[in-house]
């Protein structure tokens, strides 16, 4: 008798709170919306769900979509038949997908203040055991901090340089096979750049390139990038994956950086005992490993950091050179336009200015970005109460209110395709479609606002280098794998079989 009158007690209390709580929330709603509405904002178009409660069919579709490597097409479906702005529910919370570059202008840079990042990755712990703090999970002053670590990436002698670049690519060059002999061209890419990156961020390089069993700490960092895209985007069930693969991944790369902050921290200290005892020392590094342990004395913050440069910056740079000689490898009439350029440049060095005046050779780093572009979306957490200018209404062009809380998606990878924006052949291949034209918030392969890659004209550069050096040698470029691109995601997508073709000098 007792213990039913407990359970009666409870439950009316239960029954009383849970009312209350659905009142506060419905009036918080009311208030939004009123507040929405005197800004001139309409409501946006929602995208019909089985399950409109926690959207667990969304959920459900994408981790299909990813595991079974069609989650671009996947994408693209979702925005189909729909307004270029709508809804869904995504475990719960109000999700808002956009392909309008004025969103995008809004979102990372009028109303900067009033989206981040951290609350969907570093609150979350999603990159934990991995990183904590650094540039792609915090904001604000942290956010500012991990920036001005970062400060040897905007040297204009660093980004400038191509002589950093030729040892490495005299390198690999001589390690492509002979005439017609097909191979993975991304695989030797990919030792390519661990060299670089490596001399860049270490003060030291790999030699990938001449030891390729050196290359494997390349497939741990995959699993950690492929691990932290399922966590960033289900973070809420995290539970239900084993990630027994993924911890294993990560305590590799952790192994490998700690080694190099180990070894700075302690130089670092010698050098700072030979200054005190006035004793002559070494010219200073200039390698990004040194300038950041310099500013920040604590080894696991600094490992976070790195973590956070190293790891996506390997992947993406690699990734998006590989994608670009994949497409020219099905498209003969490119290539050969190309490497015209190239050569009219004669056996001058190929130097930042003389890559950044070729023409041609820029329009089709462009027109990779925009099909295969590595950031496929751009996505933020509202941290204030904000308005977004288009998407509104019934012709989904008036501004829409976005409470904070709620998840903005600009979709890339559609608005990159938009016939409007891009003509009716916005689906093929054509560098051509860049010589001339102006481009705004429409085309931002590294995003726009303060929060833009900072390691962009880095990039660049490596990537303009090193299609100027092969288009040099070889006169014919073949794809010798004949299906489509298949995307595998990790930050970005990449094409699962790689890039298997044969040149012929």
């Amino acid at each position: 008798m007792i213990i039913n009158e407990l359970i009666a007690q409870h439950s009316l209390t239960l029954s009383i709170a849970s009312a209350v709580l659905l009142a506060s929330l419905l009036s918080r709603l009311l208030r939004k919306d009123a507040t929405g509405k005197a800004q001139g904002c309409r409501p946006v178009a929602k995208r019909w769900q089985w399950d409109p409660v926690l959207g667990l069919d969304i959920v459900v579709a994408q981790i299909k979509a990813l595991k079974g490597n069609y989650y671009l097409p996947w994408l693209i479906e979702l925005h189909s038949n729909m307004p270029k702005t709508f809804e869904i529910n995504f475990f719960g919370k109000r999700q808002i997908y956009t392909s309008e570059p004025d969103n995008l202008k809004a979102m990372t840079a009028t109303n900067f203040h009033d989206f981040g990042i951290e609350p969907m990755r570093r609150h979350t712990k999603g990159s934990m055991p991995f990183a904590d703090k650094g540039i792609s999970t915090v904001d604000g002053k942290d956010w500012e901090f991990s920036r001005f670590l970062l400060k040897p990436f905007f040297y204009r002698e660093v980004y400038t340089s191509t002589d950093r670049i030729e040892p490495f690519a005299d390198h690999m060059m001589a390690l492509i096979p002979g005439d017609g002999e097909s191979f993975n061209m991304q695989s030797l890419i990919q030792r390519w750049f661990l060299d670089l990156t490596t001399n860049f961020i270490f003060g030291k390089p790999m030699d990938a390139l001449a030891n390729p069993d050196r290359a494997r700490i390349t497939w741990a960092m995959l699993d950690v990038l492929k691990g932290g895209r399922l966590r960033a985007q289900f973070y809420m069930m995290m539970w239900a994956f084993n990630w027994t693969w993924w911890y294993k991944a990560v305590a590799e790369v952790h192994d490998f950086i700690n080694v190099h902050i180990r070894e700075t921290y302690k130089a670092i200290e010698e050098r700072e005992q030979r200054i005190a005892n006035c004793l002559p020392v070494e010219p200073e590094r200039t390698d990004l490993i040194w300038y950041m342990a310099w500013n920040l004395r604590d080894e696991e913050l600094l490992r976070s950091q790195l973590c956070l440069v190293f790891v996506p910056n390997n992947d993406t740079t690699s990734i998006f050179i590989s994608n670009c000689i994949w497409h020219l490898a099905r498209h003969p009439e490119a290539w050969e336009k190309l490497r015209q350029e190239v050569l009219a440049h004669g056996d001058a060095p190929l130097t930042f200015e003389a890559l950044r005046n070729m023409k041609y050779l820029q329009c089709v780093l462009n027109e990779t970005h925009r099909l295969t572009p590595n950031n496929v979306t751009q996505i933020r957490v509202c941290l204030n109460d904000s308005v977004l200018p288009v998407g509104g209404g019934k012709e989904a062009k008036e501004p829409f209110f976005v409470r904070k809380g709620d998840v903005v998606s600009i979709t890339k990878t559609v608005m990159y395709r938009d016939p409007e924006l891009w003509g009716n052949d916005a689906e093929e291949f054509k560098p051509e479609r860049f010589d001339g034209r102006r481009v705004f918030w429409e085309f931002l392969p590294f995003g726009g606002g303060p929060r833009r890659c900072p390691a962009q004209m880095m990039v660049q550069t490596e990537a303009a280098y090193m299609l100027a050096r092969l288009a040099r040698v070889y006169r014919r470029i073949e794809a010798r794998d004949p299906a489509p691109y298949t995307a595998v995601m990790r930050i970005g997508p990449s094409n699962k079989t790689g890039v298997q073709i044969a040149l012929y000098k």
